[in-house]
């Protein structure tokens, strides 16, 4: 197998990122991959768990590590998404 029909097979595909608008592998958010991840990101930020890949078969006593990691590590601001109130 390919890795063209890899990626295909698993919804990778060549398009504009819906975030960036920057020709790239988008999967089916139509997201980029660094997209992806900052979005990821925010959902983590915003402990909304259910929406973060990142978050997946996290112990539940391990969530608020998970965010203090990222937030350590890239900033407590949002990338993508607009803030809660």
């Amino acid at each position: 197998m390919d890795s063209e029909s890899f990626d295909d097979e698993y919804g990778l595909f060549d398009g504009s990122c819906q975030a960036c608008d920057r020709i790239a592998r988008i999967n089916d958010l139509g997201l980029c991959e660094e997209c992806d991840a900052k979005l990821d990101r925010d959902f983590v930020r915003a402990r909304n768990w259910a929406y973060s890949a990142s978050a997946f078969d996290v112990l539940e006593d391990q969530l608020e590590k998970l965010r203090s990691e990222v937030i350590k590590k890239y900033g407590i601001k949002f990338e993508l998404l607009q803030p809660p109130e």
